[in-house]
């Protein structure tokens, strides 16, 4: 084997990554079970309201950011551990094909 492959299998913080990638990945899947629910929710709030709820949009703005975030880290795009051990992604504000903000 090459001497480079070995060091890099005992390379703790490969293997630590490779611990949070895992645990990244379920939080991943939590949070897109919830951005499924939310999205459930938004379509029940505007068959009976006519518009989004603004809290629900708030909410999954900032579920998608971190989602995005722990795709991010688990692909290796970026070396940032998300939530909790950075801060918790802003949502920014929804608009739509237009740049019109929705309401």
């Amino acid at each position: 084997m090459n001497e480079n492959v070995i060091n890099n299998l005992k390379s703790e913080s490969r293997w630590l990554r490779l611990l949070f990638m895992v645990v990244f990945y379920f939080a991943a899947y939590v949070v897109g079970m919830l951005l499924f629910l939310v999205a459930i929710i938004q379509v029940i709030h505007g068959f009976i309201k006519g518009s989004p709820n603004n809290r629900l949009l708030a909410l999954s703005a900032g579920l998608n950011r971190y989602f995005y975030q722990v795709l991010q880290y688990i692909t290796y795009n970026c070396n940032r551990k998300p939530y909790p051990f950075s801060d918790w992604p802003e949502g920014e504000a929804s608009v739509d094909d237009k740049g019109d903000k929705l309401s």
